[in-house]
């Protein structure tokens, strides 16, 4: 009995240790930047510090600082085919352009090396702000060998 019991763990602990691998996405990140100060160094401040650091990087005048405020997405996903083609799309509205719904494309049509970890960025700021203003809502959607494998949206997406 305890054999078959200490069995019955080993096989639990093993499924739950071994992760199936799909092509998904596996977060997104929305960092605003609305101002040209860097944030104060608290712990719960260090990603938009590091995202303002990243942003204002080689901006030295405050028209050069003042166009990079914006929006700034981060997609990380797992491509598990490398050899299908992968096509991420943004799908957004901002304050300016109403319901409207505008679109980024970004295209894998060539083989990749190996499965791994993947990231797109998607920056809204200069001209793209100042002509359409905020990313109001959001929605990624992942496809892989042209058929939708994943995606994920802001809230307030309809």
């Amino acid at each position: 009995m305890r054999i078959c019991l200490s069995l019955l763990g080993l096989t639990c602990l093993l499924a739950a240790c071994t992760q199936v691998r799909t092509t998904r996405i596996t977060d997104v990140t929305d960092l605003p930047l609305k101002t040209t100060e860097v944030p104060d160094w608290s712990w719960e401040k260090s990603p938009l510090r590091a995202n303002a650091r990243y942003a204002m990087y080689r901006a030295h005048t405050a028209t050069q600082k003042k166009a990079r405020l914006g929006d700034y997405y981060y997609l990380d996903w797992y491509d598990a085919e490398p050899d299908k083609p992968v096509r991420v799309v943004m799908s957004y509205t901002q304050a300016a352009t109403g319901s409207r719904v505008l679109t980024r494309t970004v295209e894998y049509a060539q083989p990749r090396p190996k499965p791994g970890k993947r990231s797109n960025h998607f920056f809204f700021d200069g001209e793209d702000r100042a002509k359409g203003g905020d990313i109001m809502t959001w929605r990624m959607d992942l496809y892989c060998d042209g058929r939708p494998v994943d995606h994920r949206q802001s809230y307030l997406w309809q």
